[in-house]
């Protein structure tokens, strides 16, 4: 069984968020794409702009899968929407990465958004049952103008005149056997959505898959050197994904 939870999110309750053009499609299209999953071996969850709120994204994963998924299973789990640095009000130095959420407050991203540190490791750690989680992540956590990201406002007072400490790497995260993060730039890049393409650059070549392979499943490493070589040659290598964690035999079900 494929369970997926798919969020996109381009508009936010707060103003002084810009919006997105292309997230929420970006996980229409990834829900169109997992659907070609025969019905009776797959589970799909939504999640789009307004209904993307917080509590929905944490009760969803971190309540509802927990319950529903059985050994052997693989889950999905996709976000598309802004990331934001941020350092912790208590501990300055504590710079973390959080997914912006429908409802997540510009002043206050540390109380109102979801941080991969923590909340993403405390799912990976409930989701015992699965053989995969493949985490996949279309925003990024520089901070920097111009692509899904926007820097925390206690990091940004932080950074005036000063230098501070820069966001934990994803790869010291550890997020145990048979769990897995694909995100669609370096720390220090931007990940970019296009008119012309419609997408996100990242969701769009993962949309296209790795090509011609062959059987019923294909392998996350397969797919993750097709996409990055893919992303890095349309961006000129200013984007570059990165694949991160660690399974014996990581492979998901052939969507393309």
């Amino acid at each position: 069984m494929l369970h997926a939870v798919l969020v996109g999110v381009d508009r936010y309750l707060d103003p002084g968020i810009a919006s997105l053009r292309y997230a929420a499609a970006d996980a229409v299209a990834m829900a169109e794409l997992v659907s070609r999953v025969e019905p009776a071996e797959r589970e799909i969850t939504l999640l789009l702009d307004a209904d993307a709120t917080r509590r929905n994204v944490v009760m969803e994963i971190g309540e509802r899968l927990p319950r529903t998924v059985a050994p052997g299973d693989v889950v999905l789990i996709y976000f598309a929407g802004h990331g934001s640095p941020e350092s912790d009000p208590a501990d300055p130095d504590d710079v973390a990465r959080y997914l912006v959420a429908h409802d997540t407050e510009l002043d206050h991203v540390y109380t109102t958004g979801i941080t991969m540190e923590h909340q993403l490791q405390s799912w990976l750690a409930r989701l015992s049952g699965p053989r995969l989680v493949m985490v996949v992540i279309d925003a990024c956590f520089s901070g920097m103008a111009g692509g899904r990201t926007f820097e925390g406002p206690a990091l940004r007072r932080r950074r005036e005149g000063t230098r501070v400490p820069g966001v934990v790497s994803l790869k010291d995260l550890d997020l145990g056997e048979g769990r897995l993060i694909m995100s669609a730039c370096g720390e220090h890049q931007v990940a970019r959505e296009f008119a012309s393409l419609g997408h996100g650059v990242f969701t769009h070549y993962l949309l296209r898959g790795p090509g011609q392979v062959e059987g019923a499943t294909v392998g996350v490493h397969e797919l993750y050197e097709k996409v990055a070589g893919a992303v890095r040659r349309h961006t000129k290598g200013r984007q570059v994904p990165v694949l991160n964690g660690r399974s014996a035999i990581p492979r998901l079900p052939r969507l393309w």
